[in-house]
């Protein structure tokens, strides 16, 4: 169990959103607990105690006036069996905040002090329930956009990336066993250490980090999704097919050329891949300065995205301002499409440069919209090589840099022992200073600012 100063006192929280709902929940967590809620609990009925694990129906109250503030639940757990191993208490009351913020007043003015983001989560790890990669799942679980990033989050929470970094540690344990051995007790005539096999041992780890870096590369997509922007001239369609591909009126559609002016964003989740679609204006020749400012922002957009929707209103030729925009889109993960293919046609996909799949769409109709939705999956499966989540670790992008610093630091090893007559006890030293990055991604020599950083992302109550 680790322990901090400043972690022996007691609080509370509300533990639902800000909002209006059935049921508002009350966290109270630490040593006085249990003392707290009874003072501020009247059961319904006997025994007037709480016992563990059990709910009980009754009133909160203030004790300085006795009048009744709301008809709650209460269940107590008795620490260790809680979520941060210490006693905790939740007061389930009606779903309105100035219901809910007079029991948490009450409840401060029994005892405790109202608890920082991500202060309880916070004491799961400091208490050892939990490590600190599967803190940082119950962040992800919360804020998951797809049912893949949830599954992400839940193996993350159950402990896999623990696992394969314990086995990453065991495995340079196994390495540094006989060096430190040669070097503790060279009296008992134990022979040095092998360089291949201290070098293929290496090897083995960070072959194993490059798995999970490549892990990584393949779950930022489930996890932040695919930023997606909708680029073409003036009055080719991008808005409405913008609406159709979110199934709702988002952004506003008139015949009127120039209606869409700023960066309209929205998440469509497609086989459990997030797209953030972003509407923009056409590009080409502004009118004035709004338009001008609109274009500006559109071509930087565009230059950003990571798949792009380039829009051509079939219903017209091809003209050179299509085919400069088209020019600029080559290189690049793109799907043309045809809009506007309730007309009569006057481009067939013959005609379009080899710049990337071709999809035929009436936004106005919603002819070609389920086959753009698969084009738009199939194109990020391709290009990024995703696996099924089930099939991943979950690595988020702190994970990531401690895996490359510590591959890093692996590959100068390996270099330094192929230069000459190793140093073993430099090479021992490094090694231990690798298990020790390493051990940032659990926990267990994670710096507090790092931990301070981290759990402040939290909302108040988790």
């Amino acid at each position: 169990m680790k322990h901090l100063p400043g972690h022996d006192d007691t609080i509370a929280a509300i533990a639902t959103p800000f909002g209006i709902g059935g049921l508002g929940v009350i966290r109270i967590s630490g040593p006085r607990a249990l003392e707290i809620a009874r003072k501020i609990f009247r059961p319904k009925l006997p025994p007037d105690d709480l016992p563990a694990r059990r709910v009980r129906y009754g009133h909160v109250i203030d004790p300085d006036t006795g009048e009744v503030i709301d008809e709650v639940l209460v269940l107590y757990m008795r620490a260790p069996h809680s979520y941060t191993r210490e006693d905790v208490v939740e007061i389930s009351g009606h779903g309105g905040q100035v219901v809910l913020r007079r029991i948490l007043e009450v409840v401060l003015r029994k005892g405790a002090r109202e608890a920082l983001p991500g202060e309880f989560t916070k004491r799961a790890f400091l208490n050892g329930r939990i490590d600190l990669a599967q803190a940082e799942a119950v962040l992800d679980l919360i804020s998951a956009q797809s049912e893949q990033a949830l599954r992400l989050a839940q193996r993350q929470l159950e402990g896999g990336l623990s696992e394969r970094v314990r086995r990453l540690k065991e495995g340079l344990l196994s390495v540094l066993a006989p060096i430190e051995a040669w070097l503790d007790i060279p009296e008992e005539e134990i022979p040095p250490p092998g360089r291949e096999e201290v070098l293929r041992g290496i090897g083995a780890v960070v072959e194993e980090i490059e798995g999970l870096l490549e892990h990584y590369r393949q779950e930022v997509i489930y996890r932040e999704g695919v930023r997606t922007a909708l680029l073409g001239k003036v009055n080719v369609g991008k808005s409405s097919l913008f609406n159709r591909l979110l199934g709702r009126e988002r952004a506003i559609v008139t015949p009127i050329p120039g209606t869409t002016t700023d960066l309209i964003e929205e998440t469509l989740v497609l086989d459990g891949i997030p797209f953030c679609l972003v509407d923009m204006a056409g590009v080409g020749h502004p009118r004035d300065m709004v338009e001008e400012e609109g274009v500006r922002r559109a071509k930087k957009e565009a230059e950003g995205a990571e798949l792009l929707l380039f829009v051509i209103d079939g219903s017209s030729p091809l003209d050179d301002e299509d085919l400069a925009l088209l020019e600029e889109v080559k290189g690049r993960s793109a799907i043309v499409v045809i809009n506007k293919a309730d007309l009569p046609l006057s481009i067939s996909p013959e005609q379009i440069p080899p710049v990337g799949e071709v999809v035929l769409t009436s936004a106005l109709k919603g002819e070609g919209i389920r086959e753009l939705k698969e084009k738009m999956v199939d194109v990020v499966r391709k290009r990024h090589g995703l696996g099924a989540p089930s099939e991943l670790v979950p690595v988020n992008s702190r994970h990531k840099k401690v895996l490359e610093r510590a591959k890093g630091d692996l590959l100068k090893i390996k270099e330094e022992l192929t230069k000459g007559e190793p140093q073993w006890d430099l090479v021992a030293l490094d090694i231990r200073r690798v298990m020790d990055e390493l051990g940032e991604v659990t926990g267990e020599t994670t710096p507090e600012e790092v931990l301070e950083e981290i759990f402040s992302r939290f909302c108040v109550g988790k």
